[in-house]
């Protein structure tokens, strides 16, 4: 009798990881996992935590492996028919929230970066909440994202940030959400990034944050901020802030931020791996706004007395 032959996974190329606060290749286990949430390997890959309090995946996937775990239907390239009407008309209010904290670091005609632009979607917040003409650009390295952000109207630089030429001393205001922890250098892309600020520009950034009470809950394998395979370094409040001085750059600015997606897709994590993956993706999901409503209100309250998984940083040029 002949088996039917069994298909068997590429290993995933992958390169040795290093501590973003000091360069040490060294560090204690911290969590591990695989691509709980689309698949793209099967791999453990492990997150280690430094001497000096940074935390690194190492090792992490290599610069060949970006479009495989990117894949197509990765949900920042098309939200509209990611998340659906309801949870559309959510994220709508939580970015106009952020738009609007952009505008006492605008003025008319300010040049605005968006690094990691996806489809275009917090550029589109930005020019409807802001009175008065922009420019408004973005930096994204997936197909899929370009062609969404140019179909939007807007310039886009194209490429990872890691490569990108940007202009000096050329934009008011520069934004990094959930796209630092993404890089191979945090440093040199923060510093490349102050290169490309006015004086008296500003740079925002967003990361998940590692003290967070859910960080700390599914600490070892499931945190929904671990994100495996793309999230190759993490910080808490304290390590954003030596992080972001290290690179030459001021803190204006720290607070925590509501986040209650990281809450579902851990628990949607931990049922995955337990054979619940049909139960997990239709109900406990990310998108489904039953559920993300009453998340969403225990998230406020958690932000009243600790800081939550998503933190937000303020810097500007030194």
């Amino acid at each position: 009798m002949s088996l039917a032959p069994q298909t068997v996974e590429e290993a995933l190329p992958t390169e040795p990881g290093a501590c973003a606060l000091c360069g040490s290749r060294e560090g204690s286990p911290f969590a591990r996992g695989w691509d709980f949430e689309y698949g793209t390997t099967h791999d453990e890959l492990t997150f280690r935590r430094c001497a000096c309090g940074g935390v690194f995946l190492d090792p992490r996937p290599a610069p060949a492996a970006l479009a495989r775990i990117y894949p197509s239907n990765y949900y920042s390239y098309d939200f509209a028919n990611k998340l659906g009407p309801l949870v559309m008309r959510f994220k709508a209010f939580t970015e106009r929230a952020k738009a609007r904290a952009y505008e006492p670091y605008l003025s008319p005609g300010a040049r605005v970066l968006d690094i990691g632009s996806g489809d275009g979607h917090l550029l589109r917040q930005i020019g409807e909440a802001y009175p008065h003409p922009l420019a408004l650009e973005g930096v994204e390295f997936s197909d899929h994202g370009i062609a969404a952000t140019e179909a939007a109207g807007y310039r886009v630089h194209c490429g990872r940030i890691e490569e990108v030429e940007l202009p000096a001393r050329a934009f008011d205001l520069v934004i990094l959400n959930q796209l630092i922890e993404h890089v191979r250098d945090p440093r040199d892309v923060l510093e490349r990034i102050g290169a490309s600020l006015k004086p008296k520009g500003h740079l925002f950034i967003e990361t998940p944050n590692i003290d967070s009470l859910d960080a700390r809950l599914f600490r070892r394998r499931y945190w929904g901020g671990y994100h495996l395979p793309r999230h190759f370094h993490l910080f808490d409040t304290r390590g954003l802030h030596r992080l972001v001085e290290s690179a030459g750059l001021v803190q204006v600015a720290q607070k925590p931020l509501v986040c209650p997606q990281f809450w579902i897709i851990s628990v949607q994590n931990w049922l995955k791996e337990r054979g619940a993956e049909r139960f997990a993706e239709r109900v406990v999901s990310p998108f489904n706004p039953l559920l993300l409503a009453p998340v969403t209100l225990l998230e406020i309250l958690h932000q009243r007395f600790w800081w939550t998984s998503n933190q937000q940083l303020v810097a500007r040029p030194r």
